[in-house]
């Protein structure tokens, strides 16, 4: 999977144990938001509806993933492609973040540390970016066709689709199954942005272990939000319960099983060898 040191040096120590570190924050938060929902609403540092609360859970665990590949491999590939997604990811969130200052429960210490976290996350990103920009791009073993292109389809459709998120959110959001504010709709931008740059970096020379992180993420997201939503839709009261047969259920459904579908796809592809027969 990985190339030779040479062609694919290992990142510095100090990176590893960044990525570490937040590896353990996306898997509590996920496992917290997720699993518990009631509890993790109650302690998260704003207070989220049950549908919202399991997919941040999604999210954070669709986060978790390529964090977790890196904290393996500890190789520029993944490492250059993980660093884009989280600057994306948490510069996203860190702006949204600054015009919403009164969604965040202050009482709460999570709430402080989420600051903490959102604002150090994108400044260590860019640093270890800056710092690594000698650093070419590992561009052998890559996918064969068509991925290339479904990539770069699968960019542009993820980050308009995320701008979109960020500056209409109500009318953007408006066909998910759940009431989306303006607030959460901004936020989940970020996990369409992040993707989608991804996509756009694996697309244009991309090595197979960052098709496999990005894979994993969409794979992850895909199931988990699925997951999530039937389990929540499942114990709300029946008032709540949302609608299965609405167009706009079909559509978000369908969205994620995409997610899922290609992200599974392409986490294959990445893990086939090079020369194994399409």
């Amino acid at each position: 999977m990985t190339a030779p040191a040479a062609r694919n040096p290992r990142i510095p120590t100090s990176l590893s144990a960044l990525v570490w570190i937040e590896s353990g924050v996306a898997l509590a938060a996920a496992a917290n938001l997720f699993f518990a929902p009631a509890a993790g609403s109650r302690i998260w540092a704003w207070s989220p509806p049950p549908f919202h609360t399991r997919f941040l859970g999604a999210i954070y665990f669709a986060a978790f993933m390529p964090l977790l590949l890196l904290s393996i491999y500890r190789r520029w590939a993944p490492g250059r492609l993980v660093l884009w997604m989280t600057l994306t990811f948490t510069s996203s969130i860190m702006v949204v973040m600054i015009f919403y200052p009164r969604q965040f429960e202050w009482s709460r210490p999570v709430a402080w540390a989420f600051w903490v976290l959102l604002v150090l996350l994108p400044l260590l990103s860019a640093g270890f970016l800056a710092r690594l920009r000698t650093w070419p791009p590992v561009t052998s073993d890559p996918l064969p066709p068509p991925w290339p292109t479904i990539l770069r389809i699968l960019a542009l459709l993820l980050g308009s689709y995320g701008a979109a998120l960020l500056a209409a959110p109500l009318v953007t959001a408006s066909f998910w199954p759940w009431p989306v504010d303006d607030f959460h709709g901004r936020i989940y931008a970020a996990i369409f942005m992040a993707p989608g740059v991804g996509a756009w970096l694996v697309g244009r020379r991309g090595h197979r272990s960052d098709s496999l992180a990005l894979g994993l993420t969409l794979a992850t997201l895909g199931a988990f939000t699925l997951v999530g939503l039937a389990w929540t839709n499942a114990i709300v009261p029946p008032e709540r319960h949302i609608d299965l047969g609405a167009a706009g259920t079909v559509l978000f459904l369908g969205m994620n099983v995409a997610f899922l579908l290609l992200g599974g796809a392409l986490a294959l592809a990445a893990l086939r060898p090079a020369n194994a027969p399409a």
